[in-house]
């Protein structure tokens, strides 16, 4: 299957920063874990996409690839992300600048978790404690591999660096030895408690800050929390978030919207209601004459945003509702309104979901 970035994301090499972004959004929804239960494939090609989006969202990695594509060596030779990742960052340390290596197994492997939060959590940023399942150090070989009292020899294959040379396109990218995973050393007499390894399996609680304003599938990256390498450098913890859907409100970007429900009398002579949002209840105006489906803009009620962006803002539809029982005369007046305005009543369902929201 191809690694390349844009043609998992299906938009074009000269797609803008917002197409990019649209397209990553539709995708992740479409093969997002949560609407596709037990799916690998889905799985797969969620975790496929969301790291297309990583390199096409970062300015440098996104030029360090546009040039290596242009060259020939995406896409094609290439076979995973991994090496894909490894490439990109062998031209950027090379000329651009502003990025390490990542992953490898001698700087330490990144491990990805889940994070659920709320809407709410994503409004106000939270701080959550995330298990991570990660190998730590073995003691009893102090992470060497080799049972203590005996000797690490020299890997002949790399001659002791750890990284070997291949010859990728116009490029030539290091590896790590396959014969020694990059140590430069070769355990002759494995230690009895590790095997070999170096390490043992643990688990450990560590803090997480989500940011106010967080998207839902973001990916978020803490250096170092990773998985420990040989050279002493830990990978990183990539945390994806997956935000739970709320009972009121809808999220579309930094925006949020409301269906919210006003009384027929309300809407015909004007009122000041109390609309909920995200913070707490705030009054609005309500217009005399206001038909049913008209939409008002709460200004900075929405969601802050991570960067120079503005915050996003509230959204709130009317929908006028009548009581279940009338007398005549009201009867008569409803159905005028309801022949003007040309839609129908559905409102109870929406004063069930305002009830349970401030019942909560």
């Amino acid at each position: 299957m191809s690694v390349d970035p844009y043609e998992i994301l299906g938009v074009e090499p000269g797609a803008d920063a917002a197409e990019i972004k649209a397209a990553y959004r539709r995708k992740a929804m479409k093969y997002h874990p949560d609407h596709n239960t037990g799916d690998r494939h889905s799985e797969e090609r969620f975790k496929q996409v969301t790291q297309a989006y990583e390199i096409l969202s970062d300015p440098h990695r996104r030029r360090a690839y546009d040039r290596m594509r242009r060259r020939g060596v995406a896409g094609g030779p290439l076979e995973n992300f991994g090496e894909l990742f490894e490439a990109l960052n062998t031209v950027i340390s090379a000329g651009f600048g502003g990025l390490g290596r990542a992953g490898s197994s001698a700087g330490g492997k990144d491990i990805r978790v889940g994070l659920r939060i709320t809407l709410q959590e994503a409004m106000t940023g939270v701080r959550r404690d995330v298990t991570v399942s990660r190998p730590r150090e073995c003691a009893r070989c102090g992470g060497s591999g080799a049972e203590p009292g005996t000797r690490l020899n020299r890997c002949d294959e790399c001659k002791g660096e750890g990284r070997v040379r291949r010859q990728q396109g116009f490029f030539s990218l290091m590896r790590d030895c396959p014969r020694c995973l990059g140590r430069g050393r070769v355990v002759q007499t494995p230690c009895r408690r590790c095997e070999g390894r170096g390490e043992i399996e643990g688990s450990e609680l560590l803090p997480v800050d989500v940011p106010p304003g967080v998207r839902d599938g973001q990916t978020l990256r803490w250096s170092g929390k990773g998985a420990p390498g040989d050279n002493g450098r830990s990978g990183d913890l990539l945390v994806e978030i997956n935000i739970e859907e709320h009972p009121l409100f809808r999220r579309d970007g930094q925006d949020v919207h409301i269906t919210y429900p006003v009384s027929f009398t309300q809407a015909s002579l004007g009122a000041k209601v109390e609309v909920p949002t995200l913070e707490g209840d705030v009054l609005m105006k309500v217009p005399a004459g206001t038909q049913s489906g008209r939409v008002f803009r709460l200004r900075g009620r929405g969601l802050p945003a991570i960067g120079d962006r503005p915050r996003g803002d509230q959204y709130v539809r009317l929908e006028v509702t009548s009581p279940d029982q009338l007398n005549e005369h009201q009867e008569r007046l409803r159905e005028q309104y309801q022949s003007r305005s040309g839609r129908g009543e559905t409102g109870e369902s929406i004063w069930s979901r305002v009830r349970r929201f401030f019942d909560q």
